[in-house]
């Protein structure tokens, strides 16, 4: 929000000094207008990032659970070699 807000700004002031000294209607009409537009292109840009970082994100989650599932077929399969020692319930201090 800060980022729209100071592009937003920086693109009205911008325009009004540059047609400030060709007329200021002109400047004061195209200033705000430019902001919006700038402000709009800057919010399309943001959220058309934002949905590209997602796609990675989702991808290398469904890589990770395969890696996940695949771990555990493998653990599923193996036969322990000795069965696991007991522990006793003074060595937990319980």
């Amino acid at each position: 929000m800060i980022v729209l807000i100071v592009v937003a700004i920086g693109t009205g002031l911008a325009t009004a000094i540059v047609l400030v000294p060709i007329s200021t209607v002109a400047a004061l009409v195209a200033a705000p207008l430019a902001a919006s537009i700038s402000a709009l292109a800057a919010g399309s840009l943001l959220a058309w990032l934002g949905a590209r970082r997602d796609r990675r994100r989702r991808a290398l989650d469904a890589r990770t659970e395969a890696m996940v599932s695949a771990l555990r077929d493998v653990t599923g399969q193996a036969e322990p070699k000795s069965p696991a020692p007991k522990v006793s319930r003074r060595r937990l201090g319980t």
